[in-house]
């Protein structure tokens, strides 16, 4: 397995493919196999698709301190992570918790940027927001995988799509997250997202200048559209749509629409050189 040590934490990496470099950025409780659905298509249109496990997600390094994770330090990784692999401008794509270090990434290294995807993703928490995340902090405090996965089920996924699966999308999950993942780095992870209650990154979307896609989901009960109009306007040159009946973890319950989306953006901002 690949890995990069960066600021004394092991982060693991995929590099898949070859072309121009699209950079995907995991969901809060996501890992590199997460994307699968999106994977297959870049790589067979022509892309370099480079993953990685974020600090204390699944395969990487899970430092024992809340301080030792922010959507700065992720920014970080990230870019020393290109570094590693000699990649100075990409495609830069996140969902949830990964689009909130997309925007600080490209706040932060904007030369590393060619052009930003964010999907159901936030720059700033409001009360709502806040009371979801401390109730999935509480599922991981536990320990405990059902209960874990019970915190947040209902509010990644939308109804039809939970109908649709039957009871054994929560088995799968439970199963999922009864293996490899560690609880005490979600909580830290957790934590790192709540710190946006104090610290939005609303008020420094100005500075972004990339062409950028915000995706919303119609359905997303955790992250919902509003979220993603406050981003759409506040980076000038952006790009705005609603995907219809999906629910928050819309790269799985509608890949075909988001890789549509995704491969139709990234192809009309080819690589720039300046």
């Amino acid at each position: 397995m690949p890995y990069v040590r960066i600021n004394g934490v092991d982060i693991y990496y995929e590099d898949h493919g070859s072309g121009e470099p699209v950079v995907l950025l995991n969901g809060i409780f996501m890992n590199t196999k997460s994307w699968y659905l999106q994977l297959k298509s870049l790589v067979s249109g022509g892309y370099r698709v480079i993953l990685h496990d974020m600090r204390g997600q699944w395969s990487s390094g899970k430092p024992d301190c809340v301080e030792c994770y922010s959507l700065e330090i992720h920014a970080d990784d990230l870019k020393h992570l290109l570094d590693k692999l000699g990649v100075r401008k990409a495609h830069v794509i996140g969902t949830s918790y990964g689009g909130e270090v997309g925007m600080c990434f490209a706040i932060k290294y904007p030369e590393y940027v060619n052009d930003l995807t964010l999907i159901t993703s936030v720059s700033e928490i409001h009360e709502e927001l806040k009371i979801t995340a401390l109730r999935w902090l509480e599922g991981a405090l536990s320990n405990d995988p059902r209960r874990f996965v019970l915190s947040w089920i209902n509010d990644v996924y939308s109804d039809s799509f939970i109908e649709k699966s039957g009871p054994q999308l929560l088995e799968r999950l439970v199963s999922i997250y009864s293996s490899g993942f560690d609880f005490k780095s979600a909580a830290y992870l957790l934590k790192s997202f709540l710190k946006m209650a104090e610290e939005p990154l609303t008020p420094k979307l100005r500075s972004i200048n990339k062409p950028t896609l915000i995706i919303a989901a119609e359905k997303d009960r955790v992250k919902p559209p509003k979220y993603s109009e406050i981003i759409a306007k506040n980076i000038t040159n952006s790009t705005y749509v609603v995907i219809n009946d999906a629910g928050h973890a819309v790269v799985i319950e509608k890949p075909t629409i988001i890789n549509y989306l995704i491969i139709g953006f990234i192809r009309s901002h080819p690589l720039s050189t300046t």
